[in-house]
């Protein structure tokens, strides 16, 4: 099966956040880690907490420019207006998770948070559950 878990983090955030949570959600949703690669912002590609737990989990890594989101941003049920204020759209974690899983993917479930990080997790259109 393909996933995408869309990351949501602020700057600065420690590697141990992201794979603590991303663990925890693949878990919710029975994904392995072997088949999920981690979307984000493009924005956030010099954030070495995003690299170092993208090589821990052993997950691809994969910067999205925000228009991509933003196409998006009508399947997220997440609506932070934070976030929403910030980038424009309501939920970075959900928006990316849609865009990195491809054209018809859809979110298992709405996004985990933390203090600083989100993440949500979408499956392929071409993947049955």
């Amino acid at each position: 099966m393909r996933y995408a878990a869309g990351i949501g983090a602020r700057r600065g955030v420690a590697a141990e956040a992201i794979i603590d949570l991303v663990r925890a959600v693949a878990a919710q949703h029975g994904a392995s880690l072997s088949d999920i690669t981690l979307c984000t912002l493009e924005s956030k590609a010099d954030e070495p907490g995003l690299h170092e737990a993208a090589n821990a989990l052993g997950a691809p890594l994969v910067f999205l420019p925000l228009d991509a989101l933003k196409a998006r941003k009508g399947a997220a049920p997440t609506h932070s207006p934070r976030v929403q204020a910030m980038f424009g759209v309501g939920s970075v974690a959900e928006a990316a998770a849609l865009v990195g899983a491809g054209p018809g993917s859809r979110l298992l479930g709405p996004r985990v948070a933390t203090p600083y990080v989100a993440c949500a997790l979408a499956i392929s259109a071409e993947e049955k559950e």
